[in-house]
Formats: C-alpha cells, structure tokens, sequence
C-alpha cells in the first residue's frame, strides 16, 4: 500500500508495524473509542483495555496488512486487515482527529475495496452503531447484513460493486 503524492505532500507516510509501536497503538485506540467503550461497555477500564488492546495488537502483527500512520513523523493512526482465501476481514482504521477527513480515510477504503475487486473476495468489518464512520464505509460499497447490540456488520461485495 502506497499513500497518494496529495497524502504524501500534506505530511503523511506509512510504515509496516514493529512490536515497538504498541505504547502508540494503545494510545491511538484509547482516543479513538474510549467513548464506543464508556457508552457500549460502562466505561474504559485502563488495566483491562491494555490487556485487550494488547492482545489485539498481537494477534494484528499477524495479519495480511498492519500499518502506522505517520503525519510529520507522528503517528496519527493505524491500518490493518487479513486477507484469507474467500474473504478479506479484520478490517481496522484508528485515525486522531488530525488526521480525519484529509483523505486518508478514503484512500485506505479505495485501496481495499480494489484489493477485494482484483481477487474477487468480500470485505467483512463491525462498526460501533453510533460510530459515523459507517456512512463513510456505505460511501464506499459497504452494506449491513446483520448486527449485535453494539455493532453493525457491514460486507463489500465487489460483484455487487461493478
């Protein structure tokens, strides 16, 4: 994945993920749904959202894509999804809120949703219900197919697509 001479030239880069940037993706996840935990779980519990989010980020360094978003050289958010043989999943964005709308988001979402049409596979994703992002994913193709009491599930279907 390579970021558009437009992100580039606004101050942001992308580098593959090292078990260094943990402190950084706790704290990315910690701004961006620190809110989605206190509405949907009665509150961030820090001890126990290290734990989780450690885990996460494990079981992340193992998949298809992980990725840091810099900006100036600072990272500002993180990228990750695993492509399997019949489906594209653990789709994960975390931006700060400078890094939102510039962009980025949507390119991650152009790039994905390309990878899905060349190999002919669905993109599967949760979305908190009240997380705006949803009207970015519907933007892009994604359609819900089902819920849970916190999440809607959203799938990209590249035949659906054309």
């Amino acid at each position: 994945m390579r970021l558009t001479e437009e992100l580039i030239n606004q101050g942001f880069s992308l580098q593959d993920v090292i078990i260094d940037d943990l402190g950084d993706y706790i704290n990315v996840k910690r701004v961006c749904y620190k809110n989605y935990v206190d509405e949907y779980y009665g509150g961030w519990i820090e001890n126990t959202q290290i734990k989780m989010n450690t885990g996460a980020f494990n079981n992340m360094m193992k998949e298809t894509c992980f990725q840091k978003l810099l900006l100036n050289n600072l990272p500002v958010g993180f990228f990750a999804y695993n492509e399997l043989d019949d489906k594209i999943e653990g789709i994960s964005i975390q931006m700060l809120e400078v890094a939102q709308c510039r962009g980025v988001g949507s390119f991650y979402l152009q790039y994905i949703t390309s990878l899905s049409k060349k190999a002919n596979k669905p993109i599967f994703l949760k979305v908190f219900k009240s997380n705006p992002a949803q009207k970015l994913y519907k933007r892009f193709g994604f359609n819900k197919y089902s819920e849970t009491e916190t999440h809607y599930l959203m799938r990209y279907n590249p035949i659906e697509s054309e």
